[in-house]
């Protein structure tokens, strides 16, 4: 590590104030609304949550593929490697969150699959028993776990102490900065309010019932978002990066 002011490469405004400002826009627009029109037009799976979701996925993926192929121009394996898994990450998460399509087209589940999924969607994170548990809960608890620890408080240890990851190095290209500490908190508890209000008064008084679960999952991919974009501009602005993304 070497010792620098900051790792932060986003303005306050991008890393600070979109992510609150997508969470609470939910409230600010529970309040106002009524229950059918708040569900139809953000809570219902082609509501506003979702669409934003896996259009902020689709970006998400982009970016992943640039920084993908820079990495392998760059002969760096690697780099290549946790990129290309960033990547087909993002793809996973953005195609099943629109059941790879039929959200948007509306294609009938076929009988068999039908028969195989617990919410009748072509899709693997709603398959039954243990299949979906390891599709699903699996990879989004590992997720925000990772996002909590890496997104989160390691960068405010570094900040605290300093003390950063030299340039060039691996985790100077794969760990997320400072940038990320407020969607790292974020995310991983976007549902917390929700549960605790449940577990005390036995259900979710308005204007809190905003679905949190699909909040969450939005917040999930603004984190994979302002990280991949914050890994663009540091290429782009660091002469050891040897080149730039193919964005």
């Amino acid at each position: 590590m070497t010792i620098r002011s900051t790792d932060a490469v986003l303005p306050r405004w991008a890393w600070l104030g979109v992510p609150l400002g997508l969470y609470l826009a939910h409230f600010m627009a529970r309040a106002p609304l009524s229950e059918p029109v708040y569900d139809a037009w953000l809570r219902h799976e082609s509501g506003l949550t979702e669409i934003g979701t896996v259009a902020t996925l689709a970006l998400a993926f982009i970016g992943g593929v640039s920084v993908t192929v820079w990495a392998f121009r760059r002969g760096d394996r690697a780099l290549t490697v946790f990129f290309a898994l960033f990547s087909l990450g993002c793809l996973y998460f953005g195609g099943e969150e629109a059941s790879w399509g039929q959200h948007w087209f509306g294609w009938s589940t076929p009988e068999q699959w039908r028969s195989l999924n617990n919410q009748g969607e072509t899709n693997l994170h709603n398959s039954n028993s243990v299949a979906g548990s390891l599709l699903d809960q699996l990879p989004r608890n590992l997720l925000g776990a990772a996002m909590l620890i890496g997104g989160a408080i390691l960068p405010i240890a570094r900040r605290l102490r300093g003390r950063f990851y030299a340039r060039g190095t691996f985790g100077y290209w794969v760990m997320p900065g400072f940038d990320c500490v407020a969607i790292g908190l974020l995310a991983p508890l976007a549902s917390v309010p929700e549960k605790l209000l449940e577990s005390t008064l036995g259900d979710v008084p308005f204007p809190f019932d905003i679905e949190a679960g699909e909040v969450k999952e939005l917040m999930f991919a603004v984190f994979l978002c302002l990280y991949i974009v914050t890994v663009c501009l540091r290429i782009r602005r660091d002469p050891s990066a040897g080149g730039r993304t193919s964005a």
